[in-house]
């Protein structure tokens, strides 16, 4: 049994919306394809859980020509199961529970009804795919983060909490804080029952209870990629910009080839061709500046403006070259690719967080779904409590190609 630990100072980005159970619903093996292979280039390793290696049937179809053949539209020959070879590399890994194999996983997951739970056969094929390059982790200290996080958003909501909102807060938090484990399942079912036995609870207990149950499904998201201290992708919310009127610009490039924020573009794309691109140095340059950024660290300004202009650059070549030898539909659409994109660098002094951000520049009559790559440091002190606190809309709500790296 083969596990890897990650090494500091490599850029490990967890991909929290390979979780099949519709947090963000993914319905097309290509859509989750191009999310994969973004962040892909963005990181030294991307990493999702053993439950979603085995359980989302769209992850299945890109490892595996015979899961392929399972999934829908495959007949129309648009889900390229190519991804095999990330895995066996270690630039795509699974954490997985220590003392667990995913085969124990997937007949635990079976005894449960757990929907979508894979054959026997695909879990020895992803064994073997991914057997030099596991990430372990311990359940119980991603147990431990959960409640952390839940406790921490309670004792901070409770700061300025008045009234019927802060005796539902000082409820939540006596309960959760009596669990000997923190169960995600059992505090919506503590939600659920306060909700029942309050059937004339006032607009200030409902929005509360609300609030508790936006701060769990966050903490519980968040559990995996803090127990590995590594960052968190997923779709961007409004707590996760710098909101314009506190926006210092440190850097804006325009003009951009947008290539490589294509989503259809993405979801065809070899993975022969990630491979080549990955060892680019402007690439790496890139990836590196952008780790040092989330992490609250200042990065090389002229380092990071010379990385995108040459690596947008590289990349645009690199698609041309591919799609114009294959020929069909990618290149088609490639040849009608008339979008430029943009980098921009901010600052906001207020919180001392730092984002960069790369974007297609669209027309107001553009209806292309577009992909975007953001990346934000978390801010300290009173930008913290406040950040925390901070209206999130449901996953669900938001646009899953709008992507965020964060922690």
């Amino acid at each position: 049994m083969n596990e890897e630990t990650l090494t500091t100072g490599e850029e490990s980005i967890f991909l929290s919306d390979v979780e099949p159970h519709a947090a963000t619903p993914i319905d097309r093996a290509p859509d989750l394809r191009s999310r994969v292979l973004l962040h892909v280039l963005f990181a030294d390793t991307l990493l999702i859980g053993d439950s979603q290696s085995l359980n989302n049937k769209y992850f299945r179809a890109l490892v595996s020509g015979r899961e392929a053949q399972e999934v829908e539209n495959a007949a129309a020959g648009t889900v390229l199961a190519d991804l095999a070879p990330l895995l066996e590399a270690g630039r795509i890994r699974v954490a997985r529970r220590a003392g667990y194999t995913l085969q124990r996983i997937r007949d635990e997951h079976a005894a449960k009804h757990v929907d979508n739970v894979p054959s026997p056969a695909y879990v020895d094929q992803l064994e073997a795919m991914a057997a030099e390059h596991f990430v372990p982790y311990e359940g119980k200290v991603v147990e431990a983060a959960f409640k952390s996080g839940v406790l921490h958003r309670l004792e901070l909501g409770l700061q300025q909490a008045r009234g019927d909102t802060r005796a539902v807060l000082d409820a939540a938090l006596l309960w959760a804080r009596d669990q000997e484990v923190l169960y995600y399942k059992s505090l919506r079912d503590w939600l659920d029952h306060f909700r029942m036995t309050s059937p004339r609870a006032g607009a200030e207990v409902v929005l509360a209870l609300q609030s508790v149950d936006d701060w769990a499904g966050e903490s519980y998201r968040q559990g995996l990629p803090s127990a590995l201290n590594v960052g968190m992708a997923g779709p961007r919310d409004a707590p996760d910009t710098i909101p314009t009127s506190r926006s210092r610009r440190i850097l804006e490039q325009a003009q951009l080839p947008a290539a490589m924020l294509d989503n259809f573009l993405l979801s065809q794309l070899p993975v022969e061709v990630l491979f080549e691109a990955t060892a680019q140095p402007s690439r790496n340059a890139l990836v590196r500046e952008l780790a040092r950024l989330r992490r609250g660290l200042q990065p090389d300004v002229p380092v990071l403006r010379a990385a995108v202009d040459e690596f947008s650059s590289w990349m645009l070549e690199a698609f041309d070259r591919t799609f114009r030898a294959r020929g069909g539909q990618a290149w088609d659409h490639l040849q009608g690719e008339a979008r430029l994109m943009r980098f921009g660098l901010d600052e906001d002094p207020t919180t001392g967080r730092l984002g960069a951000g790369l974007e297609i520049q669209t027309a107001a009559a553009d209806t292309t779904r577009n992909l975007s790559f953001h990346v934000m440091n978390r801010p300290t002190g009173a930008g913290e409590a406040n950040w925390i606190q901070a209206a999130r809309r449901p996953v669900k709500d938001l646009d899953p190609l709008d992507r965020v790296v964060t922690l």
